[in-house]
C-alpha cells in the first residue's frame, strides 16, 4: 500500500507537503501540487480514512508548563522534545504553547496554570511543582486532558517520566564496584529541588545500605550546602574518603575539591549538564546516570496528540523512561 511518505521520498519533499497537496490546500506551489497528484494517481495512492479524519478536526491548543532550573540542559532538552512533537503534528492543527517557570517559584506556575485553563485549551502538559494544587485545578476542569511530565501526581493522570529512584540506585551500584576496599564515600544532601534530587538520594542510599560494610559517611545535610562546604569538608574529609556523592551542586563540589585538595576522586553522579560533560571529559567524573529529557518532552507531546485527536486510552497509567549511563567514551 502506497503511503504519503513514499510519495514524499520519491519527489524529495516533506510528508506535510504531500498531505497538503492531496487535501487540496492552496498553501503549496501549483507545480509541486501537480507533480504530487500525478504521482499519487500513477502509484494508485488511496487516502487513509484515519489520516483524513484527523486532518478535518479543529485546531487543538495545548499548554506545556516546564521548569527553568539551574541545569539549562534539562530545560532546553524538554522544550526541544515538545517542539519536535508540535512540528510533527502541526499539519493537524496541533499547537503547544510552552510556559517556563523558575523552579523556585512554584506559586507562579500555579497562577499561570489557572490563567491557561480559562482560555481555549484542550490539553495541559505540566511538571507539577505543587502536586496537590495542580490536581485540584485538573479536577475542576474535567474536559481538559492533563498529562504530567517528570513528576507523577497519581494513577488518575497519565504520566511520562523517568524513574529517578532507580537512577540513584544505578549510580550507587557503579560506585560500589569502583571503590577500593575500606574507601569511603562522603554523601552530601541539601534542600530538595522538588523534581529529582530527593528520589535520586533515596535510591542511592537504599543501594548503599545493602552493603555489609556500608562505605558511606553521612548523608551530611546542609540547607545552604555551598556556603557550608568548607566547614563540612574540614570535618569529614578524611584519608579514607575517596568519593563524593550529592544530588545537587555535585559539579560545583567536584571542581572545588579539585581546587582545594588536588587529590584524585572517584565520582559517579546523576543528571547531565555542560559542566558534567567537561568533568567527564577531563576524567574528574567517571560516569553519570542520566534521563532522556528530549524523549520525555517528545513523548508527552505525542501522547497528548493521540489522546486529543484519536481519543486513545492507554493501557498503562504512565510511560516510564529508562535511564542511560554516560562515560567518557559516550561523549566522542
Amino acid at each position: 500500500m502506497i503511503k504519503q511518505e513514499d510519495i514524499a521520498k520519491i519527489l524529495n519533499v516533506s510528508r506535510t507537503t504531500v498531505a497538503r497537496a492531496l487535501n487540496g490546500s492552496e498553501n503549496i506551489k501549483p507545480e509541486t501540487k501537480e507533480k504530487i497528484i500525478e504521482l499519487a494517481k500513477e502509484l494508485g495512492y488511496k487516502k487513509n480514512p484515519i489520516s483524513s479524519s484527523l486532518a478535518s478536526k479543529k485546531k487543538k491548543n495545548v499548554y506545556a508548563f516546564i521548569i527553568k532550573s539551574k541545569n539549562k540542559y534539562y530545560t532546553e532538552e524538554i522544550e526541544r522534545g515538545l517542539k519536535s512533537a508540535e512540528k510533527e503534528f502541526k499539519f493537524y492543527g496541533f499547537n503547544i504553547n510552552i510556559i517556563k517557570t523558575d523552579i523556585e517559584t512554584p506559586e507562579k506556575q500555579l497562577e499561570q496554570l489557572k490563567a491557561a485553563v480559562n482560555e481555549d485549551v484542550q490539553g495541559i502538559i505540566i511538571i507539577p511543582l505543587l502536586k496537590e494544587k495542580v490536581k485540584e485545578v485538573r479536577n475542576q476542569n474535567p474536559n481538559i486532558v492533563f498529562t504530567t511530565l517528570d513528576i507523577n501526581i497519581d494513577q488518575s493522570i497519565f504520566h511520562v517520566g523517568p524513574n529517578y529512584f532507580k537512577s540513584g540506585r544505578i549510580a550507587a551500584e557503579i560506585l560500589i564496584n569502583t571503590l577500593e576496599e575500606k574507601s569511603k564515600v562522603l554523601v552530601l544532601d541539601t534542600v530538595d529541588d522538588r523534581i529529582s534530587s530527593k528520589l535520586y538520594m533515596d535510591g542511592f542510599l537504599s543501594r548503599m545500605s545493602e552493603e555489609k560494610n556500608n562505605p558511606m559517611i553521612g548523608p551530611v545535610y546542609s540547607e545552604h550546602l555551598m556556603n557550608d562546604l568548607d566547614d563540612i569538608l574540614e570535618k569529614h574529609m578524611t584519608k579514607e574518603v575517596k568519593s563524593i556523592y550529592a544530588t545537587r551542586f555535585l559539579t560545583d563540589i567536584v571542581k572545588y575539591i579539585g581546587y582545594r585538595y588536588n587529590i584524585p576522586m572517584k565520582i559517579v553522579g546523576n543528571g547531565m549538564s555542560d559542566d558534567m560533560k567537561i568533568l567527564i571529559l577531563e576524567k574528574k567524573v567517571l560516569a553519570t546516570v542520566v534521563e532522556q529529557p528530549y524523549e520525555e518532552g517528545y513523548l508527552a507531546g505525542k501522547f497528548m496528540f493521540e489522546k486529543l485527536y484519536k481519543d486513545m486510552n492507554f493501557k498503562e497509567a504512565s510511560h516510564i523512561m529508562e535511564s542511560k549511563i554516560i562515560v567518557r567514551e559516550s561523549l566522542f
